[in-house]
């Protein structure tokens, strides 16, 4: 259906600049959700860091999972500096999972700022699972709420079939706030959550023992996962698999899955991109707007929120990093793919 979509958008190729000293911004999701506040909160900065900027204009392009619009961009071919593009995990997704309508890569694009997040696995006292031990060796299967296995729900997916936990998906929620409630009202078992919205709408509830943190994705420091400083005392995924996990070859390539996917889904969940080719000096420029923002006590005090209390990292410095994730081997791309196809009925092909 996506694919059709995509398929009938009416082509939006053409770029018409808003005009001498705005740089556009294609958003290829609707107004109010989080990459769009995430795209309209952090331009303002760089737009004052620019003598030559008097804004950023930001243009909505939704549809087709953000490929409709993320094709928009890329057929543009602008790499002046002067469009750019604010993309996010579901976005990466589409380009990993090779979905036909993407007319994108994100391995040959530019990023120019990338901002990530953390997450947490948890679960609520009825379910009965206390730990990462009884959530494998629980009989029955644990129910996970999410809103699609296409999306950021891959990565806890990915990580609960490395552990060979049994686990059932139920998707279609609307939204992180329905999958929350849904394990508070005893519907579903298990949730992820963003650590800023765990820590404001679960962990008060972690203190009553209502519900229970199983683990988090971490962070990256120097290239290598460790505990998120905002929630220090959650052993990080990669610490429960060395545990637990891998005791299949099944398991192995789900983790190797895992490790993909979560660096775009998370470690560098959203970011100002541009078109490959573009000029060294626009790259350049971001590179130091990011350092400069980085060192700025008050940016950071009111990018608390907005932010979730990661720094933004230069997409020049980190540009590798992310590259190395996308290179998928084939042969973990076709286990992927056939987990969404045969367990969760989410082919990406068709």
């Amino acid at each position: 259906m996506a694919s059709l979509m995509v398929a009938c958008a009416p082509a939006q190729t053409s770029y018409h600049p808003s005009g001498n000293g705005i740089i556009d911004v294609v958003v290829p999701y609707g107004t109010g959700g989080g990459t769009d506040t995430w795209a309209r909160f952090i331009t303002p900065y760089f737009a004052s860091m620019q003598p030559e900027v008097n804004r950023y204009q930001v243009e909505n392009i939704p549809g087709g999972e953000s490929i409709t619009g993320t094709n928009a961009y890329v057929h543009a071919g602008v790499v002046d500096g002067n469009q750019t593009l604010v993309a996010s995990a579901t976005t990466y997704f589409q380009s990993m999972l090779g979905h036909p309508a993407a007319e994108f890569r994100f391995n040959e694009m530019e990023p120019l700022v990338l901002n990530g997040t953390g997450a947490v696995l948890w679960t609520g006292a009825d379910s009965g699972i206390t730990s990462v031990e009884d959530l494998i060796n629980r009989e029955e299967e644990s129910l996970y709420g999410g809103m699609s296995a296409t999306g950021l729900d891959l990565v806890p997916l990915l990580a609960l079939e490395a552990l060979g936990a049994p686990v059932k998906g139920v998707f279609g929620m609307e939204g992180r706030g329905p999958s929350r409630l849904a394990v508070q009202r005893g519907e579903t078992d298990l949730d992820f959550q963003t650590t800023a919205s765990y820590l404001s709408q679960v962990q008060p509830f972690v203190e009553t023992g209502e519900a229970i943190p199983l683990f988090s994705v971490g962070i990256l420091e120097n290239g290598e996962v460790v505990r998120d400083p905002n929630v220090p005392d959650i052993p990080t995924f990669a610490e429960v698999y060395e545990k637990y996990g891998g005791k299949t070859e099944e398991q192995r390539k789900a983790y190797e899955a895992y490790q993909a996917f979560v660096t775009p889904g998370f470690f560098y969940q959203k970011g100002l991109w541009a078109n490959k080719d573009t000029a060294d000096d626009v790259i350049d420029q971001y590179d130091q707007m990011v350092s400069a923002l980085n060192t700025d006590p008050q940016f950071f005090d009111e990018a608390e929120s907005a932010l979730g209390g990661y720094q933004l990292l230069s997409g020049k410095q980190h540009r590798e990093t992310f590259r190395k994730a996308l290179e998928l081997d084939p042969e973990v791309m076709h286990f992927t793919n056939e987990l969404l196809a045969e367990k969760y009925a989410a082919p990406v092909h068709g």
